[in-house]
């Protein structure tokens, strides 16, 4: 069987980021690997980082700065990356962990991390009230899974139980 040595988990600094890295920890405390905790920072985000950048420093936003201020945003996401990591990981110095900031599409850049990296496990934590409508509505999250060449982990928040109504009800798992 194929030993597990790096684990990716994508974060969004969010409650349910917070339950899928602590989740991803015990894996990687467990399997002894390496865990590689990903922020992909979208494209809007960084344009309206530049719109209020403009805003405080007095230039009319038409004329975009270089490339300067994308990196002084992704330098601040990877500050919040590593105090979200300080936050929710009890015990840091048990494992090796990896942080990585990106800019762009979250599925493209969580593809190429887990191809740059070789990573073995890839654990995306979900949230319980869109997980389904998510999976078989718009199928983002199938498409990106059927695209990844590892096994995913799709992590549910913890002690919490699924929603009685959506598309899978009680009645489905009935004998």
């Amino acid at each position: 069987m194929h030993e597990v040595q790096k684990i990716l988990i994508p974060v969004n600094f969010s409650e349910d980021s917070a339950n899928g890295l602590e989740y991803a920890v015990s894996l990687a405390e467990e399997t002894q690997a390496e865990l590689v905790v990903l922020h992909v920072a979208q494209k809007k985000e960084a344009e309206s980082f530049l719109d209020l950048l403009a805003i405080m420093e007095g230039s009319p936003v038409l004329n975009r700065p270089p490339a300067n201020p994308v990196d002084r945003l992704l330098r601040e996401k990877a500050l919040d990356l590593y105090r979200f990591i300080e936050n929710v990981v009890k015990t840091p110095g048990r494992l090796k962990i990896s942080r990585k900031v990106a800019l762009g599409n979250q599925e493209e850049k969580i593809l190429e991390i887990v191809n740059a990296e070789s990573i073995d496990l890839v654990v995306l934590p979900v949230r319980k009230q869109s997980f389904f409508p998510h999976l078989m509505g718009r199928g983002k999250l199938l498409k990106m899974i059927s695209r990844l060449p590892c096994p995913v982990l799709l992590k549910p928040p913890f002690f919490e139980p699924w929603p009685q109504s959506g598309i899978i009800r009680r009645w489905a798992f009935a004998r």
